[in-house]
C-alpha cells in the first residue's frame, strides 16, 4: 500500500510542477517583456522578506505531521482530532503574529532597497505580499490530514489545477494592461480556492474532526512542543540562510541584481521545487515506515533513495554549470547573464543543499529533530558572516559563496550524524564512513562531468535553440551512460530495479 500512495503520490506532484514550470517560465519571459526588471527585482526581494517572516511559523507544519504519523497508521480518530485541533490553534497564532511583524517592518522597506526609482505604489504591493502570507495560514492545516493517510495527492491535484488557472491569469492581465497590483491580486485570491476545496473535502471525509474539540493530552502536548522548539531551530536556519540572500544582493549590489538572479532562481528553484514534489510523494510513506518498520528496513529504503536523489541532482547540476548561460541568453538576453563564475557557484551551491534532501526527509519520518537543535544556529552565524564578508569582494558569488560555507561547515556532516546515530542506531560508525566516502566519490563525479560538459559547450556554443537541443540531448547522453557505468552494480540499484520490474509486472497482470 506504501508503493501504491507513493507512486500516485509521485505521479500528480511532479505531473503537475512541470505543467506548472512550463507556464511560470512563460510567465517570467511575459513578465520581463512587459515590465522592467526593477519590478523583477521586487518580486524577488519581497518574496524573500515574507520568507522570512515566515520563520514566524517555528516548523510547527513539519513537527505536527511527524505527530499525525502514528494516530493515522492506528487509526486512532480521537487522538488525530486534538492534534488537528491544536494545529489549527497554533497557525492562527503564526497568521497573527505574521501580520504584526509584517506592518511593523513597513517603515524600513527603504534600508533594503538600495535604489526603488520607477517603482510605484511599493507600500501596497509590500502590503498585498503581507496579506498574502498571512492568509496562507487560515486553512492550509487541514492538509496535513492527508498527508499522514498517504493521500497527500487528493490536496496537490487542486492545488496544481489552480496554480495554473493563477498564471494563465496572471499572463493575460500582464499583457493586456500591464499592471503589477492585478498580478498580484490573482495570485491573492486563487490561493484560497484549493484550501477552500480541501478543506470541504475533508470535513465531509473525516467528520469526527468537526465533532471533537478538544486538545492533546498534556504529556502529548509537551512532546509535540518539544519538538516545535527543535524545529524553530531548523526554520530560524532556513529562513536566514534561504531568505536572505536577494535582502544582501539588493543593500550591497543593487535590485537589478536581485532581478537578474531571480531568473536563475527561479530555474533551479523549479526544479528544486520539482524534486520536492518527488520527495513529498514519499514523506507519508517514509512516516508510516518509520511509525511501524525496524532500522533495518528503514536503512535499506533510505540507501534506494540516496541513490535516486545524487543521480537526479547530479544530473541537473552538470548540465545546469554547462548550459545555464546558453538557456538564459536564448529566453531573456546576454544582459541576464552572470559571469562563469558565478553560475558556477550558483550551481555548487544547488548541489550541496540537494544532497541534503534525502538526511532531512528521513530525520522528519523520523521524528530527531531534537538532536541537532543547535545546528541551524551555527549554520546561520557562519552564512551571515561569511556573506557580508565575501560580498564587497566578489559581488553576488560572494553571498552564494557564504551559503555554501555555511553548509559544507554544519549540514554535511552534522545532518548524516544524526540519521545514523539516532535514527539507524546499527552500526552507525560503519554507515556514517560509507555515508562520507560515497559523497567524496560522487562530487567528484559530478564536478568531472561538468567540466566536461562545460569544455564542448565552449568549444561549440550554443547559439540557437536546436543547437541548445543538440548539447542538451548529448549532455544527457553521457551523463546516462557514466551512471550505468558507476552504479548499474550497487546492491541500492538491484534492488531499484527489482521494484521498477515488480511494479510493471503488476500493472500487465
Amino acid at each position: 500500500m506504501r508503493t501504491r500512495y507513493t507512486l500516485i503520490n509521485m505521479v500528480v506532484n511532479v505531473g503537475g510542477q512541470l505543467m506548472n514550470q512550463v507556464l511560470l517560465f512563460i510567465s517570467r519571459m511575459v513578465f520581463i517583456h512587459y515590465l522592467s526588471a526593477a519590478y523583477l527585482g521586487v518580486n524577488g526581494l519581497f518574496t524573500d522578506v515574507l520568507g522570512i517572516l515566515n520563520f514566524a511559523e517555528l516548523g510547527i507544519g513539519t513537527a505536527m505531521i511527524y505527530s499525525l504519523y502514528e494516530p493515522a497508521a492506528k487509526n486512532d480518530e480521537h487522538r488525530l482530532a486534538q492534534l488537528m485541533n491544536l494545529y489549527r490553534l497554533l497557525y492562527r497564532i503564526v497568521a497573527v503574529v505574521v501580520l504584526l511583524v509584517g506592518l511593523a517592518l513597513m517603515p524600513f522597506l527603504g534600508f533594503f532597497i538600495k535604489d526603488s526609482s520607477g517603482i510605484e505604489h511599493l507600500r501596497l504591493i509590500y502590503l498585498m505580499y503581507v496579506a498574502n502570507s498571512v492568509c496562507s495560514y487560515l486553512l492550509s492545516y487541514k492538509n496535513s490530514i492527508y498527508l499522514a493517510y498517504q493521500k497527500a495527492y487528493v490536496r496537490n491535484l487542486w492545488a496544481q489545477l489552480c496554480d495554473a488557472v493563477k498564471t494563465l491569469l496572471q499572463i493575460v492581465l500582464i499583457v493586456l494592461t500591464g499592471n503589477f497590483i492585478l498580478y498580484l491580486a490573482v495570485q491573492f485570491v486563487m490561493q484560497f480556492i484549493p484550501n477552500i476545496i480541501v478543506s470541504v473535502k475533508v470535513d465531509k471525509e473525516f467528520p469526527y474532526l468537526k465533532e471533537c474539540r478538544e486538545l492533546p493530552e498534556k504529556e502529548k502536548f509537551h512532546g509535540i512542543l518539544r519538538n516545535i522548539g527543535a524545529m524553530s531551530f531548523h526554520k530560524l536556519g532556513t529562513v536566514i540562510v534561504r531568505n536572505t540572500d536577494s535582502l544582501l544582493m539588493s543593500s550591497f549590489v543593487g535590485l537589478l541584481s536581485v532581478g537578474i538572479y531571480s531568473n536563475y532562481k527561479l530555474i533551479l528553484s523549479g526544479i528544486d521545487n520539482l524534486l520536492n514534489k518527488f520527495s513529498n510523494a514519499f514523506a507519508g510513506s517514509l512516516g508510516n515506515l518509520g511509525a511501524i518498520e525496524d532500522e533495518t528496513r528503514v536503512y535499506s529504503i533510505y540507501r534506494e533513495l540516496d541513490l535516486i536523489f545524487f543521480v537526479i541532482y547530479a544530473y541537473w547540476t552538470a548540465g545546469a554549470f554547462a548550459l545555464f548561460n546558453a538557456f538564459i541568453t536564448l529566453c531573456f538576453g546576454a544582459g541576464y547573464c552572470f559571469s562563469t563564475a558565478t553560475v558556477a557557484v550558483l550551481v555548487t551551491e544547488f548541489y550541496v543543499s540537494g544532497q541534503r534532501r534525502v538526511n532531512v526527509l528521513f530525520r522528519e519520518a523520523k521524528g530527531l529533530f531534537w538532536y541537532d537543535r543547535y545546528k541551524p544556529l551555527f549554520e546561520s552565524a557562519i552564512n551571515l558572516a561569511a556573506s557580508l564578508l565575501l560580498v564587497k569582494k566578489f559581488g553576488v558569488a560572494g553571498i552564494l559563496g557564504g551559503t555554501i560555507i555555511s553548509t559544507v561547515t554544519t549540514c554535511l556532516w552534522m545532518e548524516p550524524y544524526i540519521l545514523m546515530r539516532y535514527g539507524i542506531r546499527e552500526d552507525w560508525q560503519g554507515k556514517l564512513k560509507d555515508y562520507f566516502v560515497r559523497y567524496a566519490e560522487r562530487a567528484a563525479v559530478v564536478a568531472v562531468l561538468a567540466a566536461v560538459s562545460y569544455g564542448w559547450v565552449s568549444f561549440c556554443p550554443a547559439k540557437n535553440i536546436g543547437w541548445f537541443l543538440l548539447d542538451g540531448v548529448l549532455y544527457t547522453l553521457l551523463f546516462g551512460a557514466v551512471m550505468v557505468v558507476l552504479y548499474r552494480n550497487t546492491p541500492e540499484f538491484d534492488r531499484l530495479k527489482g521494484r521498477v520490474m515488480a511494479v510493471v509486472k503488476r500493472r500487465k497482470e
